[in-house]
């Protein structure tokens, strides 16, 4: 196996599976022929054009995989008119180093029958979880970057008011870790939208808005975010079964029009 791509992703995948790694523009074509499996991992836009430079040396015998989860496998078209397997493999996590954990994570996995096996046998060298769906493309992407560059961006806002208030960053970053495991624990444990907890959840609209009186004294642009992200929050609240007197009462709040908590403001049972 041969993984064409020196960065985060191609040198995890590399070392879990013992393949070759090689870089994204200078590798050596007799490599590639030698190879059963080759697993483009370099940037979306090079991934075309890394399939045409490999693809005559290709024939039925091999599996071309590439790893970016905006695209489908028609960038491999000039592999696959070679005769060769062709497939998707995006790792559903934020790699920030190489050290990123695959262990117990997704693998999201689109091809013909070999592509898949190949696929999946590496996904099982990185312990991680194997999701056979024909899910890639900018949709499916969004949804991964919403998730992952969003709670990124999110922490971020959140490290800085920690900050503002004298907390060290290094204790704000570990607090603000800890909170995120625990949401991903409840996302894992009972799902959505069970998993939402905090005062738009309860039907507090007094607290959403002291909420908002404190962060417009502190940071503008931490209520901006605030004020974008609720009103995403207040739709899953509604799904967990939110009163809709609550829902309105935080919609005055998010406003700005009114802090106060109406009498019976209270989340709704949920319906088993």
């Amino acid at each position: 196996m041969v993984v064409i791509g020196r960065g985060r992703l191609g040198g995890r995948v590399a070392r879990a599976v013992s393949a070759q790694l090689v870089g994204g523009r200078e590798h050596s074509l007799e490599v590639v022929r030698a190879a059963e499996v080759i697993v483009i991992a370099v940037p979306d836009p090079a991934i075309e054009s890394v399939a045409e430079r490999i693809a005559p040396v290709l024939d039925a015998s091999h599996v071309v995989l590439h790893c970016a989860g905006s695209r489908g496998r028609d960038v491999l078209a000039s592999c696959a008119a070679r005769g060769a397997s062709t497939g998707v493999m995006h790792p559903l996590v934020a790699i920030a180093s190489e050290e990123s954990v695959l262990a117990d994570r997704t693998f999201v996995i689109d091809g013909d029958a070999r592509a898949i096996d190949a696929a999946s046998r590496i996904a099982r060298a990185c312990e991680a979880r194997v999701m056979i769906a024909p899910l890639h493309g900018a949709a499916y992407h969004a949804a991964a970057a919403l998730v992952a560059n969003g709670s990124t961006a999110l922490a971020a806002v959140g490290v800085s008011i920690l900050e503002r208030l004298g907390a060290t960053r290094e204790d704000a970053e570990r607090a603000v870790a800890g909170l995120l495991a625990s949401v991903a624990q409840n996302v894992a444990s009972v799902g959505v939208p069970r998993a939402l907890t905090g005062p738009i959840a309860r039907g507090d609209a007094g607290t959403v808005g002291r909420h908002r009186e404190a962060l417009a004294e502190i940071d503008r642009e931490a209520l901006a975010a605030y004020d974008g992200v609720a009103p995403a929050v207040l739709d899953v609240a509604s799904r967990a079964g939110l009163d809709p007197k609550a829902r309105r009462a935080i919609r005055r709040a998010l406003s700005g029009r009114s802090s106060a908590s109406p009498a019976g403001s209270r989340r709704a049972p949920r319906r088993r």
